[in-house]
């Protein structure tokens, strides 16, 4: 009777001495791991939806319009398509912010004198207020911390991110110019 009874960590003893491990040690790291994953793009989404909340409460527009207007005023004369290029959206998306900072007294728009088929976007006396009470960063804490990235951690993000896209189903690169959280 000395077989496998009689000494129960002789198993354990040897899966500790190299082998791999058991089934299911496996499956209960790899849900623990999706689970910790799910958890960091709940805490990725939910500090971003704080921020977005805090912005609206500070001056009543969405974090997508501050990001627009602090970009517009970094950078005075960008037009739509380069405000549509620096915050990754459609051309159509970019307008429609830009049009929401127009109507909100924040932004001003001129057509170059030499094309009037070019318009440029400038930050009026209201918008450069807004950005000095609103709370920081003006980008957005998604963006504000994809940027403060070193080159190889962006690299790696960027991989596994691509991998993520690309086992969704369906996927949904169609909503990639969209702004975070449908706003």
């Amino acid at each position: 009777m000395k077989g496998k009874m009689a000494d129960p960590m002789r198993r354990t003893r040897q899966q500790g001495s190299g082998r791999s491990p058991r089934p299911q040690r496996i499956a209960a790291t790899r849900g623990a791991r999706q689970l910790n994953a799910l958890q960091g793009f709940r805490t990725i989404f939910g500090s971003a939806r704080i921020h977005d909340a805090e912005i609206r409460r500070s001056g009543g527009i969405s974090g997508s319009y501050l990001w627009a207007l602090s970009e517009i005023a970094a950078q005075d004369g960008l037009t739509v398509n380069g405000l549509a290029e620096r915050m990754a959206l459609h051309q159509s998306t970019a307008s429609n912010l830009v049009n929401g900072l127009c109507e909100r007294g924040l932004v001003r728009r001129a057509r170059e004198a030499a094309d009037q088929r070019i318009v440029r976007l400038h930050i009026i006396a209201a918008g450069e207020q807004m950005l000095q009470r609103a709370p920081q960063p003006h980008s957005g804490l998604l963006v504000d911390a994809i940027r403060r990235l070193k080159d190889e951690q962006l690299e790696t993000l960027c991989q596994a991110l691509r991998l993520l896209v690309a086992t969704m189903r369906p996927p949904t690169s169609d909503s990639a110019g969209d702004t975070l959280l449908g706003e």
